[in-house]
């Protein structure tokens, strides 16, 4: 006796911000991922590069400052093409009950209290 499977219904490729958060915070010297991912049917290609240069998901990298800034994931399957943009923040400790947060604006610190 045999059973079908229903085939599940053709998707275009879709990125939300629990499977692709738009917005991570890394702190230097640990090791890191970017944390994005895409569904669709079928299963999409997923791609993320920074100033154009491709970058890996979901492989953990020892973080320097050079890391912050806007990421660009785009996933395409047949159907269609999702992209989201990713911004990291890297966090670093200087000194006494200082923080500072390197942004995508340029490698330029702000300060704000620990």
């Amino acid at each position: 006796f045999v059973v079908p499977i229903p085939a599940l219904p053709a998707a275009r490729p879709r990125m939300d911000d629990g499977s692709c958060p738009p917005s991570q915070n890394w702190t230097e010297g640990q090791d890191e991922t970017l944390r994005c991912s895409a569904r669709g049917n079928p299963p999409p290609r997923l791609e993320c590069t920074k100033d154009g240069k491709p970058f890996p998901t979901g492989v953990p990298r020892p973080v320097t400052r050079t890391h912050a800034g806007t990421y660009c994931c785009q996933a395409t399957n047949r159907l269609g093409t999702a992209v989201q943009n990713v911004t990291v923040w890297v966090h670093c400790e200087w000194g006494q009950g200082s923080r500072w947060s390197w942004g995508s604006w340029g490698g330029r610190c702000e300060l704000s209290t620990a």
